[in-house]
């Protein structure tokens, strides 16, 4: 990760409070969740989204989140993640206390794995 994302990740977390990292789940967990179906929200900026994406994930910044809420299914779980689960966090507790079935899935190395691993079976 270059340092600018990183520096913008740890004042996310600092200033916008939230569960922040400490609510991301197990990464097999996470795996079972998109295997059954779950949805995939990209919570990172437009400009980190274009530098790549997990397959099958909707960007939807965490600046946008309250006011795109609509476009969200409410009939899935939604497994958020960033770049490194901060952000992830932060838009899991946004989702949760709007009536979403939501987890924190971490960054986008451990999405994009996990898709990409179940592509292939």
């Amino acid at each position: 990760m270059s340092p600018m994302f990183e520096m913008v990740d740890k004042l996310i977390d600092k200033y916008f409070l939230g569960s922040g990292t400490r609510s991301i789940r197990p990464e097999n967990e996470v795996a079972k969740l998109i295997s059954n179906g779950a949805y995939i929200l990209d919570v990172r900026t437009a400009l980190e989204a274009k530098k790549g994406i997990a397959p099958g994930a909707t960007n939807i910044s965490l600046f946008q989140l309250n006011r795109r809420l609509g476009e969200l299914p409410r009939d899935r779980t939604i497994v958020t993640y960033c770049m490194t689960g901060g952000r992830a966090g932060k838009s899991r507790d946004i989702l949760e206390r709007n009536g979403f079935k939501v987890v924190n899935g971490g960054g986008y190395e451990t999405i994009r794995k996990i898709v990409t691993r179940q592509e292939r079976s």
